[in-house]
């Protein structure tokens, strides 16, 4: 009887470990289904969560954060939500946990409209892409899905409904401006494990600039003006919130970045005019400079100070991300004793790929993935890092064996 009973509760263990569900497919269709779906203006189709129910997200997203999916599916389960193990087949088949509404790609099938959460288990910067204004802001969701992608962070998370579906007085669907929902419960949950927070925004205004960054307050974060600086070396114009300039869009009541600041944690405030949403080529642009910001403000080493971008250039890698083979180009603006070497996320040096002094013009360099003894390295993040008269650049890539 005893063996019975071991033999069935294996059996059930086993079956348990497997409840919860793994989906493939490309992870933009999925998110851009969930936008047809979503909540309109004036729907009143956005559930005012309970204070129990945030609650109960809150356990979910600690579950996963802990690496206990199977049972942050049941406790969201228990919510009208679920928990997929999803193979992104359009970004290289990478593995994410999804947590959303079941049939929220789907006709009628938002029933809460209390949003999506992505989050990425391995090889991934602690840092959170929020989207919350989906359908208000144009394309913000498809920015903001580009750059998880891309940069590889951990977190991604975007409101459910538009900020108006439930009207405009109180609009509790506007995520941004209040704390009764699942979009401030997930930020609260991961924002301590995470180095920092960018929350994208569209704008139209003809005397702003391009792109206006704040982290809410009057003191600006170092790393804004970073990232300002990255921003204009590839063409836009930028202000910084400074309790004075920009004051529109200061994001002084922005719920998110009010909580961050409360408890010491980096929160910025993105917003981009529409030409800027609406272009590939163009929000490219600035998901290249976030790539260089979120490295230049992280304790790695090999840390460059941001130079004028007229001296000289330091391109993305091509292919990236790449096996086995990847190749640097340089540009030089003239003659001069130049070093690339290739660093790992701990600051230590893979390899020094050139040493010397060399002519003006273009250089393309190749890296096959391994160390100074000839050595592969293993998948993961490596910086390479070109210096030149006393300045350096440094570009972000990723090896997948």
């Amino acid at each position: 009887m005893n063996k019975m009973l071991l033999s069935f509760l294996v059996l059930w263990l086993l079956s348990d470990a497997k409840a919860f569900e793994t989906r493939e497919g490309n992870i933009l269709v999925l998110i851009d289904n969930i936008i047809t779906y979503m909540p309109k203006q004036n729907s009143y189709g956005f559930v005012i969560p309970s204070s129990e129910e945030q609650n109960t997200f809150a356990q979910v997203t600690d579950a996963i954060l802990e690496g206990q999916y199977n049972y942050a599916d049941s406790l969201a389960d228990t919510l009208g939500y679920r928990l997929y193990e999803w193979y992104d087949t359009g970004q290289n088949s990478d593995r994410y946990y999804v947590l959303m509404e079941p049939d929220a790609d789907k006709l009628n099938g938002v029933k809460k409209g209390w949003g999506t959460f992505l989050f990425r288990p391995e090889n991934s910067d602690n840092t959170i892409i929020e989207v919350p204004h989906p359908l208000h802001d144009y394309n913000t969701w498809r920015v903001g899905l580009s750059a998880y992608r891309y940069l590889k962070v951990r977190y991604y998370i975007m409101a459910g409904t538009h900020r108006y579906a439930n009207g405009t007085d109180p609009r509790p669907a506007d995520v941004a401006h209040n704390t009764q929902n699942m979009f401030h419960t997930v930020h609260q949950r991961i924002s301590p494990f995470s180095q920092h927070a960018l929350q994208v925004h569209g704008f139209s205004r003809d005397d702003y600039p391009d792109v206006v960054l704040s982290n809410g307050s009057a003191n600006p974060s170092p790393i804004l003006q970073v990232l300002a600086d990255q921003i204009v070396s590839r063409g836009f114009t930028v202000g910084v919130y400074d309790g004075i300039n920009y004051g529109a869009y200061g994001a002084t009541t922005n719920t998110q970045g009010q909580w961050s600041r409360s408890m010491g944690y980096s929160f910025m405030h993105m917003e981009m005019e529409r030409f800027i949403r609406e272009s590939v080529t163009q929000y490219n642009k600035i998901i290249t400079a976030l790539d260089s910001t979120f490295y230049l403000s992280t304790d790695v080493k090999v840390q460059a100070a941001i130079e004028p971008a007229d001296n000289f250039f330091l391109f993305q890698n091509f292919p990236n991300p790449f096996n086995p083979m990847t190749t640097i180009n340089v540009f030089l603006p003239k003659s001069g004793f130049t070093k690339l070497a290739i660093y790992d996320q701990l600051g230590c040096k893979v390899k020094t790929v050139v040493n010397r002094r060399l002519p003006a013009g273009n250089q393309l360099f190749t890296w096959q993935g391994v160390n100074d003894h000839g050595n592969q390295v293993s998948s993961g993040i490596y910086f390479y890092v070109l210096e030149f008269e006393n300045q350096k650049k440094v570009n972000k890539m990723s090896l997948i064996r």
